[in-house]
């Protein structure tokens, strides 16, 4: 192969090239349109050695759609590498390459060069859900178009990033519900649909759906024309002039069982690891095949070169192999050496010492577990003072001091800590809470708006959990929403038979609706505990302490008399900071900081303020499920 796989204008002359190790006859199919089912133009390409084929040309071919017939096979086949599709709405999706060579103008763009994992802020969140809700009444909602009018609401938050959940093109569609298909029998969604995008069809093209106007309705294609390329890019260049770094979930763990995916026409004994599903989603990839890394590797760079993209988030990294996830280290940080690297140390293994060592950043799920708990119902955390002797008072602190291995955790130091309580996974952090302190068999739409106020002691935990979060050694994230206690409560859709709907939803991955789109009038109902998040993060900036402090500059303090008490103080020749916790719901906290003149920076009222009481005395008292986080100055 003399040429990179792809279709790639070089010099003055076009070059197709595709690995296709089994084809006997390989063409090279052009279509004027992507809905015609017959091409224009059949041109035959040549084998070039080791299963890879050829075609060039002088024509620059701009604006055509191609895929490939391999031997003569009346489907045809897109190619893996295409960098912008047309795709079909349905299950099946049926791919056309378009060919678009037009350069992209990204001014003085750049990298966010962040050095320290621990300085970023990160805002999880899904493309469309930030702007799609019909309230909003924003134009071209759900698309990166739209996106671009939430860039300053994240910089007032305090987000210096954002993590996108899967924006490259993935299979969306899934089999109509129990219908009887030739693959898959879907008897699990009745939506049919992938809302969140774990399912990656193409590891070279941004998801064409969030395209202005490019086409969502079933049974018709999704055609951008190569706007939703400029689209993306427009978004990133944007993000990047307020300061925002821009991190993609990225999944290259697996494809999906039901579409018409490429690499199945092309090699799948190759690409695949067909009799394992450690995804839960089947097809697993095969990452030791000389093919499919090539294929990552090559995704990652592109990803970074093209996009000026800051990191990537792995999804389900124990799939991969570890000769693998080291070569994605190092293709990415010799294109970008400040590209932010991170990912789940699960799926097929749990490896989070393993991982770290490779040099990624973990989802610590530790700490979420050991905060807030693992089921609201049956395994609730520290947070709400639960019995449990691997969520006590020793063991959160060593969570909140970044988890590390010479104290019994997982990672190598703070800085491969991610630190998170809510993710799209699972019920969200106000969720969570509802569900532990209310019935939660009430149906949460007959009155909206009573479902998502908080009421005291729910407002207390939450600024407690914001608290521990904020206040951790290592890398902060939060979930879209989490910042207001956003609920995800299951919309009654016309045509679909749920029986769930008015319940909040722990796995709302197939819903396009407003059970996952965000409502700005649902962060006025609880606008004091945006604020309050607004203020913490502005502290965690302000005070690196918080974040990143020398692991012999922190010390414990308990309550021998109070199991759920807990304080963290962190000493350094120019301050002392000291975060003092006390989840129990009836019990009293006594802390002795051994001198007064402590400036309170929070408490569970509120964060920051322009004139912060001062303590007189060294001995605290908290009331029940309070905290407080203190300042001393050390003058010269």
């Amino acid at each position: 192969m003399k040429h990179p796989p792809g279709c790639h204008r070089i010099g003055s002359r076009t070059f197709f090239t595709l690995y296709a190790p089994y084809a006997k006859v390989l063409r090279l199919a052009l279509f004027k349109d992507c809905r015609d089912d017959k091409p224009q133009q059949l041109f035959p390409l040549r084998m070039s050695g080791g299963g890879w084929w050829e075609y060039s040309d002088i024509a620059d071919f701009q604006g055509l759609y191609y895929a490939y017939s391999i031997d003569d096979n009346k489907h045809f086949t897109a190619d893996p590498y295409a960098r912008a599709l047309a795709t079909y709405n349905d299950y099946r999706q049926d791919a056309r390459g378009y060919i678009d060579f037009t350069p992209y103008d990204w001014e003085d763009d750049d990298f966010i060069p962040v050095r320290d994992p621990r300085d970023l802020q990160i805002y999880e969140c899904h493309l469309r859900d930030l702007t799609a809700h019909p309230a909003q009444k924003i134009p071209n909602g759900g698309t990166y178009e739209a996106a671009q009018g939430r860039i300053a609401y994240l910089k007032e938050l305090g987000i210096n990033a954002v993590e996108f959940q899967p924006l490259m093109l993935f299979a969306n569609h899934e089999p109509p519900f129990k219908t009887k298909t030739e693959k898959v029998f879907n008897d699990w969604n009745p939506y049919a649909y992938n809302h969140w995008g774990y399912m990656t069809s193409f590891f070279f093209a941004p998801a064409n759906i969030y395209a202005t106007g490019a086409g969502r309705d079933k049974n018709t294609w999704c055609d951008p024309k190569g706007s939703d390329v400029k689209a993306l890019k427009d978004l990133i260049k944007a993000l990047h002039r307020k300061g925002i770094a821009v991190i993609l979930d990225v999944v290259y763990n697996h494809i999906s069982q039901y579409n018409r995916n490429p690499l199945r026409d092309l090699a799948e004994d190759q690409y695949l690891r067909l009799q394992q599903n450690h995804s839960g989603c089947g097809n697993d990839v095969n990452s030791e095949s000389a093919v499919m890394r090539r294929l990552i590797l090559d995704s990652v760079e592109y990803w970074i070169r093209e996009y000026h993209i800051d990191g990537f988030r792995l999804d389900l990294a124990g799939i991969l192999d570890n000769e693998t996830l080291s070569l994605i280290r190092d293709k990415a940080r010799t294109v970008n050496p400040y590209a932010q690297l991170m990912g789940e140390p699960w799926g097929k293994r749990y490896f989070p010492q393993q991982m770290s060592s490779l040099g990624y950043g973990i989802w610590n799920d530790r700490f979420r577990n050991g905060i807030k708990g693992e089921n609201p119902r049956t395994g609730p955390g520290f947070l709400f003072a639960a019995e449990n002797p691997e969520r006590n008072a020793e063991a959160v602190f060593r969570l909140l001091n970044g988890s590390r291995q010479d104290e019994g955790g997982i990672v190598p130091d703070s800085r491969f800590s991610l630190n998170y309580l809510e993710s799209h996974d699972g019920y969200t952090l106000g969720d969570f809470i509802r569900i532990h302190l209310r019935d939660s068999g009430k149906n949460a739409l007959k009155d909206p708006e009573e479902h998502l106020r908080l009421d005291e002691t729910e407002s207390r935990l939450h600024r407690m959990a914001a608290l521990m979060l904020c206040c951790s050694q290592g890398i902060l994230m939060i979930h879209a929403g989490q910042e207001f206690a956003r609920s995800k409560v299951i919309v009654k859709v016309p045509g679909v038979e749920d029986p769930h709907a008015g319940e909040m939803d722990e796995d709302s991955y197939s819903k396009d609706n407003e059970t996952n789109y965000l409502n700005d009038e649902d962060m006025q109902i609880n606008a004091d505990l945006l604020a309050y998040y607004r203020n913490l993060f502005l502290l965690r900036s302000n005070y690196p302490e918080l974040r990143k402090a020398e692991r012999n500059n922190i010390a414990p303090l308990y309550d021998k008399d109070n199991p759920f008490a807990l304080g963290c103080r962190i000493d350094t020749p120019k301050r002392s900071i000291a975060l003092l916790l006390n989840t129990s719901p009836e019990k009293e906290a006594h802390f002795d900081l051994a001198a007064a003149g402590w400036l309170i920076l929070a408490d569970i009222e509120k964060a920051g303020g322009e004139d912060p009481k001062l303590l007189d005395q060294p001995h605290i008292v908290l009331d029940p499920r309070s905290a407080l986080l203190l300042l001393k100055e050390k003058h010269a």
